[in-house]
């Protein structure tokens, strides 16, 4: 019963906010986790190289999927 409402919500969410915003977000979103990664390599490092290796992985792989879709 959830499963089909929460079903229903992600599908309506996907359709109506176009591929375009989706990428620009994960762009962001990668971004804040490169920053992040960075202000936290002092206290741990893997948990910084971690953080910058995906945030840098989802920045550019976003924008690589922007520039191949123009």
């Amino acid at each position: 019963m959830i499963d089909d409402i929460l079903e229903f919500i992600f599908e309506l969410l996907l359709e109506l906010v176009p591929n375009a915003v989706w990428k620009v977000l994960l762009s962001v979103v990668g971004i804040a986790m490169t920053v992040v990664g960075a202000t936290n390599i002092t206290e741990s490092i893997r948990i910084g190289a971690a953080l910058i290796s995906v945030g840098t992985f989802l920045f550019i792989s976003s924008l690589l999927s922007l520039y191949r879709s123009s």
